[in-house]
C-alpha cells in the first residue's frame, strides 16, 4: 500500500475536473495530463485513481475534525468528554444545520463515491490484463458498497448515485433503505468474483468483501423479514471463517516482536507494526495504512487524541502538574467511556482477557520529574463522603483536596490506541499504527448474528464462544443469546474499532441502548446524551445544504427534524 499511495496526489487534480458543465466547447478532450481521458488510459492511471479512494476511505475516522468522533461518542459506548452540550451530549442539536451531518454526506457522495464511480465508468473497454482489470474494478465496486453501507447506516434511504456526472443535477431522489441495500449485493456479489484473493497489505480483499457482504445480507433480513437472507449472511462469513477465500484465522497464540514483552494475544494483535498479514497478523482483513514522514502517508491515526484521558491536567498532592506526554501520547479527553465500559460490561467475567492489563490500562503515574516525590509513583484514589474520587497522598489513607475529573482526565486507557508517535510528535494526539476496519472476530460475530436471527442459538453461541475462547472468557450456553449480548460482545471486543453508532442504527437500537447506558449527569448537573436523545434519532438528519440544493424536486427529510413531512 505504501508503494502506490503517493499516486493520490494525482486524483486530487483529476477529481477537480469532473464537475464540468455540458456546454459544448467543454466537450473536447483536455491536453492536461491529469484530465481523467489521460490519466485513464492504462493500468498506471487506473491506479493511480484507485489510491485515491484509500486515501480518501482512510480519512473516516478524522473528517468530523481532531476533537470529534462521531461514530462513537454519544452510543451507549463513550460520552462527549467536556462540561458542555458538544459531541452530541445533547441530541436536541442534531439537526439538518449540523455539521457532523454535512461533512460526513459530502465525504460519503464528494470523495467516495465520486472516486468510485469515476474508476468504473470505463474500465470495462481498457485494453490492459483482465486480471488487473478486475482487481481494480471490484476494489472500486467494494468501496462504493461499503460507503453506500455507510450512508444507510446513518441517514436511512440515500440518492444512488451509480454512473459518473458531468453536469448538474438538481433533482435527486431518495432510494429506500431496501433499494440501497439491493444495489450494494450487487456491487458486492460482483466485487467477490473480481478481487484476488492474496493482496498487499492496505489492500481490499476477496475475504473484505464476503465479510461485509454477511453484515448486508443480515441488514437485508432485518429489512424484508426474509429469513432466506440470513442463510446468505452466513454462507458470505463462512467463506472467511472456512478459509475459502484466504488464510484467515482468530490469533489463539502470542506472535511477533510483541510477544517478547509482557502482555497476552489480544495485546499482540493490536500492537504497533503487528497489524498486518506481512507481520504474522492472520485475523486482520483490511486495515487502513499510516506511516509518518512520507508523502500520502496519511495524517495519523487519531485514536490516542480521541479515547485518551487528558492526564496531563492531573496534579500531585505536591501541586506538580503531570507532563502532557511522555512515554504514552497525549490526549485529550472527548471520548470518555461510559460506566457500561469502564465496569458493567465486563461484569459476566471481570478476568476476561481483553479487560487485562494489557488492554485497558487503569493504573496512571506521575511523570513530572521536578515532583522528586511523587514522580513515578502510581496515582492513589479513594472515594470521598460526597462520591466523588480524590487523589490521595503517598500513604494511600490521607485524602488531597483535589478531586479527579473522572469524565475528561481520569478514566481508563484503551490500549489498543497505543502506538509510535505519528511522525515522533508524541503531542499531537496521533500515532502512526495502522487502523483495523475488518478483522475475524467480527465475522465471526457477524454469523453470530445471522444464526440468532434464524433462531439457531447453539450455532450462534458457538460462534460467539469461539471470540470469548480466545480471550478465556466464561463460555455462554444458547440461552443466553439475545441481540443485546451480541452487542455487548460486539463491544468488549471491537471497543475503539467499531463505529458503533452504525452498528447500532443498523439494528435499530441507538435510542434504547443510549438511553440505558449513557444517561448518567455530569458531575455539574448537566445534560447527557441518554436524557435528550428522541425517538426520530434512529436516524441522523439529511444536511440542509443537500435538500436546498435540490431545487427540482422534493428532497425529504428524516421523519421528526424540522421540515419532514408529516405524511
Amino acid at each position: 500500500m505504501h508503494t502506490y499511495i503517493k499516486h493520490s496526489l494525482i486524483l486530487t487534480l483529476v477529481l477537480g475536473l469532473l464537475g464540468s458543465c455540458s456546454e459544448s466547447y467543454l466537450d473536447e478532450v483536455p491536453l492536461d495530463q491529469f484530465s481523467p481521458e489521460n490519466v485513464l488510459e492504462n493500468e498506471a492511471g487506473y491506479e493511480a485513481a484507485v489510491i485515491s479512494i484509500y486515501s480518501a476511505a482512510r480519512e473516516e475516522h478524522l473528517i468530523a475534525s481532531a476533537n470529534f468522533e462521531y461514530m462513537t461518542v454519544g452510543t451507549d459506548l463513550s460520552r462527549w468528554g467536556r462540561y458542555d452540550s458538544r459531541g452530541l451530549k445533547d441530541y436536541t442539536l442534531l439537526n439538518s444545520s449540523y455539521s457532523a451531518a454535512a461533512i460526513y454526506w459530502d465525504w460519503a457522495y464528494e470523495k467516495m463515491i465520486v472516486r468510485s464511480n469515476l474508476v468504473l465508468e470505463d474500465i470495462d473497454n481498457v485494453t490492459f490484463s483482465s486480471d488487473a482489470r478486475d482487481n481494480i474494478k471490484g476494489q472500486a465496486l467494494f468501496f462504493r458498497a461499503y460507503t453506500y453501507n455507510f450512508l444507510i447506516n446513518i441517514y436511512g434511504g440515500v440518492p444512488i448515485v451509480s454512473s459518473r456526472l458531468t453536469e448538474p443535477k438538481f433533482d435527486f431522489e431518495r432510494a429506500t433503505r431496501l433499494e440501497v441495500l439491493n444495489f450494494i449485493v450487487n456491487d458486492l456479489e460482483e466485487a467477490v468474483q473480481l478481487l484476488p484473493i492474496d493482496v498487499e497489505d492496505g489492500r481490499v480483499s476477496r475475504a473484505a468483501a464476503y465479510h461485509l457482504l454477511s453484515e448486508i445480507y443480515i441488514s437485508l433480513g432485518l429489512e424484508t423479514g426474509d429469513g432466506t437472507y440470513y442463510d446468505d449472511a452466513i454462507d458470505a462469513a463462512s467463506m472467511v471463517i472456512d478459509k475459502q477465500v484466504g488464510d484467515y484465522e482468530l490469533m489463539t497464540s502470542r506472535f511477533g516482536p510483541a510477544s517478547g514483552l509482557p502482555g497476552d494475544v489480544i495485546s499482540d494483535l493490536h500492537a504497533a507494526g503487528q497489524i498486518n498479514r506481512s507481520s504474522g497478523n492472520k485475523e486482520v482483513i483490511f486495515a487502513w495504512q499510516m506511516e509518518s514522514f512520507a508523502i500520502g502517508g496519511g495524517d495519523g491515526n487519531n485514536w490516542p487524541r480521541y479515547w485518551a484521558p487528558e492526564y496531563d491536567k492531573i496534579v500531585s498532592p505536591n501541586g506538580f502538574g503531570n507532563s502532557a506526554a511522555d512515554s504514552l501520547i497525549r490526549g485529550i479527553g472527548v471520548n470518555s467511556p461510559t460506566n457500561f465500559v469502564k465496569y458493567d460490561m465486563w461484569a459476566l467475567d471481570w478476568n476476561d482477557m481483553r479487560n487485562s492489563e494489557y488492554n485497558i490500562r487503569r493504573t496512571f503515574y506521575y511523570n513530572n520529574p521536578n515532583d522528586t516525590e511523587y514522580f513515578g509513583q502510581p496515582i492513589k484514589t479513594g472515594r470521598g463522603t460526597d462520591g466523588k474520587l480524590y487523589i490521595l497522598e503517598n500513604d494511600g489513607v490521607t485524602f488531597t483536596d483535589k478531586d479527579l475529573d473522572t469524565l475528561r482526565q481520569y478514566y481508563p486507557w484503551i490500549r489498543k490506541i497505543d502506538g509510535q508517535p505519528f511522525e515522533d510528535n508524541v503531542s499531537g494526539g496521533r500515532s502512526s499504527k495502522d487502523i483495523i476496519r475488518m478483522r475475524v472476530a467480527e465475522t465471526y460475530l457477524l454469523r453470530a448474528e445471522a444464526y440468532f436471527r434464524k433462531g439457531e442459538m447453539t450455532l450462534a453461541a458457538d460462534d460467539i464462544n469461539a471470540v470469548r475462547g480466545r480471550a478465556n472468557a466464561v463460555l455462554i450456553a444458547s440461552g443466553d443469546v439475545s441481540e443485546d449480548f451480541i452487542l455487548d460482545e460486539r463491544a468488549r471486543e471491537l471497543l475503539v474499532e467499531e463505529p458503533r453508532v452504525r452498528t447500532l442504527i443498523r439494528m435499530d437500537r441507538l435510542v434504547d441502548r443510549v438511553r440505558t447506558y449513557n444517561s448518567a449527569p455530569d458531575t455539574n448537573g448537566g445534560v447527557s446524551s441518554g436524557n435528550t436523545i428522541q425517538d426520530h434519532n434512529r436516524l441522523w438528519p439529511i444536511p440542509q445544504h443537500v435538500i436546498d440544493a435540490n431545487t427540482q424536486r422534493e428532497f425529504k427529510q428524516n421523519p421528526g427534524y424540522p421540515g419532514a413531512s408529516e405524511n
